[in-house]
């Protein structure tokens, strides 16, 4: 395996003798852009071992953030084994290295990869991501016969797993299997297949208590649930409604929709046993005092534990458009974008619109940064087409005007957001006012 130095002082004539030959770059290892030089891209591992501890860690946090598997921090003061193990990275003291070298020099007692198993076995440590469709899952439920779950390592601390141990996002687990099947478990582990959505529910609802929805609505609903391979066709209908001979199966609200087609929560017990995945709603406008079709949006979107995708028949999804800030529940929209992206082959197209710098100070530039920094790392741990642009103005009328291109647009919001014309909500507005079919997802 190639092996990269980085160093900002010693020469590459310096270099001990089990490193001479490796690629030598001069260079501070806290600059992300000497880092991306330095290949931290595809880096499989990386050892920040300089005599500073603040540069270790922060070397490490950039690393760990880039998506580099294994990560180990060399520190010279113990103490600073938490402020490490919080970023996921894996602590080595002075004391420890200083042991694990003398012990590599005890004929017999180091044991290598290669040799695990008389040579069928390999070790491989992981980071899980987010997205893994094994976060949230008992050992027990996501094992097989070709690996095993060795360790766990969240927190800074080693956790000694079970059956019933529940995967976290951001776990390092050590893995121990076969080396010809290991690295696409590993694989699996750290970023698995694309789950939208799944991750929400396993039925696609059409809300059309009235039947009155244009058959665009339920051909992209249909095609939706084609391509996700959810098992469940639904359409929400009043009680004692038509039943129905053929997909969408009905199920019916508790009450029938009051005026403007709101019902109260308590009418949505059914519909919710249902397990939803995605509610698929017709398109409606909201204008400034008054409000036509938005009964199905009102009576979903500050309860619904799934998304709702507002269909305009856009369909099929290949070119995204996300609107980001950043707040957790742009973030949220964001990596949901890049699952629908690794589902579909699609192209995402990120957007941040800040305000000019007479409004928002330097301030607002420093936080835009930010943003644009977290969207490509974002966009290298998934592995997709995801192309970020920096807009000044007002990001209402500017994402719209970028709805023309795009197919889909995600928005994420918070629940109860204040919507009113001195102070919009803007993630809904958003998805009121596309020109494309927009998902519109909601968080507590």
């Amino acid at each position: 395996m190639p092996v990269t130095v980085l160093d900002r002082k010693v020469s590459q004539d310096a270099l001990p003798e089990p490193l001479e030959g490796a690629r030598f770059i001069r260079g501070d290892a806290t600059s992300l852009l000497v880092l991306r030089e330095a290949g931290v891209a595809d880096a499989y591992a990386l050892v920040a071992a300089t005599s500073e501890d603040d540069v270790n860690i922060e070397a490490c946090r950039l690393a760990v953030e880039c998506g580099v598997p294994v990560v180990l921090c060399r520190l010279q003061d113990p103490r600073r084994a938490a402020e490490a193990g919080t970023i996921g990275a894996q602590v080595v003291t002075g004391p420890q290295a200083m042991g694990g070298a003398l012990t590599a020099q005890l004929p017999g007692v180091v044991v290598t990869t290669s040799e695990v198993g008389l040579g069928q076995g390999d070790i491989l440590q992981v980071r899980v991501l987010a997205g893994s469709p094994v976060v949230g899952q008992t050992i027990k439920a996501v094992a097989t016969r070709e690996y095993l779950v060795a360790a766990i390592y969240r927190d800074g601390e080693l956790v000694v797993p079970h059956g019933d141990t529940v995967i976290d996002a951001g776990d390092q687990v050590l893995l121990v299997g076969r080396p010809d099947t290991l690295r696409a478990v590993a694989e699996y582990f750290r970023l698995g297949g694309a789950q939208f959505p799944h991750q929400f529910g396993r039925a696609v609802i059409v809300w059309d208590p009235d039947q009155s929805a244009a058959p665009a609505v339920y051909e992209e609903a249909a095609w939706l649930r084609e391509i996700t391979g959810c098992t469940d066709y639904l359409r929400v209908a009043v009680p004692d409604g038509p039943s129905s001979e053929a997909e969408p199966w009905p199920v019916e609200l508790g009450v029938s929709p009051g005026r403007g087609g709101r019902v109260p929560v308590t009418a949505l017990e059914s519909v919710f046993a249902a397990n939803p995945g995605l509610f698929v709603v017709p398109p409606a406008r909201q204008r400034l005092f008054r409000e036509r079709g938005m009964g199905a949006i009102r009576s979903l979107m500050n309860v619904s534990p799934s998304p709702l995708l507002i269909a305009r028949g856009s369909h099929p999804y290949r070119r995204i458009l996300v609107a980001v800030s950043g707040s957790p529940s742009s973030w949220r929209g964001l990596e949901l974008a890049v699952d629908i992206a690794r589902l579909l082959g699609s192209q995402i197209f990120a957007v941040h619109v800040a305000p000019p710098v007479f409004i928002g100070g330097f301030r607002a530039q420093e936080d835009s940064a930010r943003v644009a920094e977290r969207v490509e790392q974002l966009g290298r741990l998934y592995e997709v087409p995801l192309k970020f642009a920096l807009i000044v103005g007002n990001p209402i009328k500017r994402v719209l005007a970028l709805c023309a291109q795009s197919q889909l647009l995600v928005v994420a919001r918070e629940h109860n957001e204040p919507d009113s014309y001195i102070e919009p909500d803007v993630g809904l507005r958003m998805a009121l006012g596309a020109r494309c079919s927009a998902l519109l997802l909601s968080w507590d």
